[in-house]
């Protein structure tokens, strides 16, 4: 137990000790330390998993941020506009700021599920307008066409409005970052049933067939060589599919003849 002890203190938390002593009290000792050390395991799990996924998730609000202030500074957004962007930049800054707090419970969302006194009513057309709304940049660079198909009237749904936008922002982060040079990215809402469905597609090279399953999973990454931007940990996705579960619906992905869609369900207002 105590060289068992030292590693711990060392950082190893897989160490286990031999069990089926014929001392009680020997054993009882020997079993509560192995609990102990799989405690731990689980604890640094977490840990690890939090500080990755606010590194990947504060990454695209600090890009919007950032490419809005150089636009204003370097004079490629006109002086009659900034009034307009920094409203932008300062609800990315709030969206950031719920972001950090909100990542804190991205496990609890997995083991829990949604607490049902955090539900809102809301448009999601809406939300999904604003999230598509801060990668204009982005969508000029490449020289996209954006395809929105919305109701006018828009689909109210009840979730957690944050955890949605998230869920849009990711999808569209994904989309933006493998279309094609002058390709399209879609985005379509429309309710089906008790449910909204909400679709964000990209043309371009498609995802392979044996990838398709792994998509959700944490640090999967699919082949580099269908982009040029190779950032992020692999996690946008798998922060998608948690929250969309914890919500009691579903997500998956189609690709194939040059395009790529990602499509979600949240449950409607009633």
């Amino acid at each position: 137990m105590a060289a068992a002890a030292k590693q711990i203190a060392r950082g190893d938390y897989s160490v286990q000790i031999p069990t089926g002593n014929q001392n009680e009290e020997i054993e009882e000792m020997a079993v509560a330390f192995n609990n102990m050390t799989v405690a731990l395991q689980n604890s640094e799990r977490v840990r690890q998993e939090f500080v990755a996924n606010v590194s990947h998730e504060l990454k695209t609000p600090m890009t919007t941020i950032a490419g809005y202030l150089d636009g204003m500074l370097d004079g490629t957004i006109p002086e009659e506009k900034h009034d307009y962007y920094m409203n932008l930049v300062s609800t990315e800054v709030r969206r950031l700021s719920r972001l950090v707090r909100n990542m804190l419970d991205v496990s609890r969302l997995r083991d829990q599920g949604i607490p049902q006194d955090q539900l809102a009513d809301f448009d999601i057309c809406e939300a999904a307008g604003q999230a598509l709304l801060s990668f204009e940049q982005r969508i000029n660079r490449k020289r996209l066409n954006v395809d929105v198909d919305m109701p006018e009237l828009g689909v109210n749904v009840r979730a957690l409005p944050d955890a949605v936008t998230q869920v849009l922002y990711n999808l569209m982060d994904n989309a933006v970052k493998f279309v094609n040079e002058g390709g399209t990215l879609s985005v379509s809402v429309r309710p089906r049933g008790n449910s909204a469905v909400v679709t964000v597609g990209n043309t371009g090279p498609t995802i392979p067939a044996e990838e398709l399953p792994l998509i959700f999973d944490r640090f999967h990454k699919t082949d580099k060589s269908r982009s040029t931007d190779r950032d992020g940990a692999g996690l946008g996705l798998y922060i998608v599919k948690t929250i969309v579960l914890a919500h009691g619906e579903d997500i998956y992905v189609t690709s194939r003849d040059g395009k790529t869609e990602f499509t979600f369900t949240m449950p409607l207002s009633k």
